[in-house]
C-alpha cells in the first residue's frame, strides 16, 4: 500500500504544475513548468510540454500510479487527441484529462455538482450538474475572454490611447499605465504586440487602483467586465434552471476582492459565491482519488496542504 501512488497535472497559459502522491495525502514529488495553452502554442506543443512535465514527475515513483488526473486549459477543443495521447503516454490505471476548470470545484465541494469561475489572464466558468459538464465563456483572449485580466488591460491600453489621440476622455490611467511601461503608452506598441497576453493583462491592477482614487474611466471598465462576467454567471443559471454554488478562483478575484463583490451583486441572489482557498492542484488531486473509488476526506486534505505549503 505504501508505493501506491496517484498524480495531478494542472496546466494553464503560464505554469504546468504536477505532484505525485499517496493516499494518505503525503506529496512525494512537485514539479513546476513553464507551460502554454493549445491556443498559443499549438495541441502538439502542449502535449509535449505535458509529456516533459510527467516524465519528470513519474520517475519518482517506485510503484504503480494507481490514477493520473490532468486539467488542461483548452483541451476540450481537443478532446480526442488529448485523451489518445495521454492514456497512450501515460501508464496508470485510471487515466483522465479535462479542462482547468472542473477541478476547482473539486477543490471546494469534492466530486459534487457546481460551478467554478477562473478570472486571472483568462476567465471562464465551469459547471457540473450530475453527468453534465460544460463550461461557458472560455473562447480565448481573441474571441471571448470577458472580464478577465487581459480584457481589464486591453481595456485601459485602449483608454490610454484614446487620451493620448483626444478621441477619449483624460484619465488617471495614463499616468499609471507610462509608469509601469517605463515610457509613454502610445511608444509602447512594438513591446505590447511583442509579449502579447500575458503582458497586456499585468496592466489590469491599474484599473482597480484607479477606481480607487475616484477616476471615472476605470470605474467604467471596472463596471462593464463585471457585468460581462456577472452574465455568464446569469447564462450557467438559467442552463439548469435554478441556483448552485460557484467557487471563485484566479488572481483577479483572489487580489481585488471588490470585483467579485461586484460581480456578485449583479448575479442571481440565489447563487453562493464562495473563493477557493486551495491551490488548484489539490482539486487535481481530489478528482485522481475518485477515479480510484477513494474519498478525500479531511485528513487526506489536512496532509496534502501541509505538505503542499
Amino acid at each position: 500500500m505504501s508505493n501506491r501512488y496517484f498524480a495531478a497535472l494542472d496546466v494553464g497559459g503560464t505554469k504546468a504544475e504536477a505532484v505525485l502522491f499517496r493516499e494518505t495525502g503525503e506529496i512525494v514529488a512537485r514539479v513546476v513548468d513553464p507551460a502554454g495553452t493549445p491556443f498559443e502554442i499549438g495541441a502538439e506543443g502542449t502535449l509535449q510540454n505535458c509529456k516533459a512535465t510527467l516524465d519528470e514527475l513519474f520517475a519518482h515513483a517506485d510503484g504503480p500510479v494507481e490514477a493520473l488526473y490532468a486539467a488542461v486549459a483548452s483541451m476540450q477543443y481537443y478532446t480526442e487527441q488529448f485523451n489518445a495521447f495521454f492514456k497512450k503516454n501515460f501508464c496508470a490505471r485510471h487515466v483522465r484529462v479535462e479542462g482547468d476548470g472542473y477541478c476547482l470545484i473539486s477543490g471546494k465541494l469534492g466530486h459534487a455538482d457546481g460551478a467554478s469561475m477562473v478570472c486571472g489572464t483568462g476567465s471562464a466558468l465551469y459547471l457540473r450538474y450530475g453527468d453534465y459538464q460544460t463550461h461557458l465563456g472560455g473562447g480565448g483572449h481573441l474571441i471571448d475572454s470577458c472580464g478577465s485580466g487581459f480584457t481589464l488591460g486591453r481595456y485601459a491600453i485602449q483608454a490610454v490611447l484614446r487620451a493620448h489621440d483626444g478621441s477619449g476622455e483624460r484619465t488617471l490611467l495614463t499616468e499609471l499605465l507610462d509608469a509601469q511601461a517605463g515610457t509613454e503608452m502610445w511608444c509602447n506598441l512594438v513591446e505590447i504586440y511583442e509579449k502579447g497576453r500575458p503582458y497586456v493583462a499585468s496592466f489590469a491592477h491599474n484599473v482597480f487602483e484607479a477606481r480607487r482614487r475616484g477616476d471615472l474611466v476605470a470605474r467604467g471598465i471596472f463596471n462593464t467586465c463585471a457585468a460581462d462576467l456577472a452574465n455568464v454567471v446569469w447564462s450557467a443559471y438559467r442552463r439548469i434552471g435554478g441556483p448552485f454554488t460557484l467557487v471563485l478562483n484566479g488572481g483577479i478575484f483572489r487580489n481585488f476582492p471588490e470585483y467579485a463583490r461586484a460581480v456578485q451583486a449583479l448575479s442571481p441572489a440565489d447563487v453562493t459565491f464562495i473563493f477557493s482557498d486551495v491551490p488548484p492542484i489539490y482539486g487535481g488531486a481530489v478528482e485522481a482519488l475518485y477515479d480510484a473509488g477513494l474519498p478525500a476526506t479531511d485528513a487526506f486534505r489536512e496532509r496534502f496542504l501541509a505538505d503542499y505549503e
